[in-house]
């Protein structure tokens, strides 16, 4: 007589072997995401940053802090203007930043962008971004800062 189907300890043992795969790789792959926003992260203060260097350079000032007021302002940059900004990414010139890809930005200093984790995984997580590096980064222990590589 021929049985067909799975047996009991057949079944349990592939369920078990998914469960194990999917515990080591659930973590990797959230990983993998939170890289790949903190990619559109770099991209969005490599914008802000280069238009902010133009707008000094347009009005012959030394750095941000001495625009007037009347042109500090985040709409000011190219990047700020709706038919410039990337699908996702929401200006509010009221508040001066730009929020989108689950984080914010706003800027100080010389053209210095202060980045704040808005939401999904590691939120509260903040960093600055030079034109050259991100430093700064403050995750609260939480590792966000190793996943993005910044020290």
């Amino acid at each position: 007589m021929n049985k067909k189907g799975f047996t009991l300890m057949e079944l349990l043992t592939v369920v078990i072997m998914i469960g194990i795969l999917t515990a080591v790789a659930l973590p990797q792959y959230r990983k993998v995401v939170e890289k790949g926003r903190f990619t559109k992260a770099q991209v969005m203060a490599k914008s802000m940053y280069d238009s902010c260097q133009r707008l000094i350079a347009e009005w012959g000032e030394e750095d941000y802090a001495s625009l007037p007021a009347s042109v500090r302002k985040i709409s000011r940059l190219d990047i700020g203007s709706t038919d410039l900004l990337p699908s996702g990414f929401v200006l509010n010139d009221s508040s001066n930043l730009i929020s989108g890809a689950g984080f914010q930005y706003t800027l100080s200093g010389n053209c210095i962008i202060n980045i704040k984790k808005t939401e999904g995984n590691y939120s509260g997580v903040t960093m600055d971004y030079s034109g050259v590096q991100f430093y700064n980064c403050n995750d609260n222990g939480n590792g966000a800062c190793d996943i993005y590589g910044i020290d």
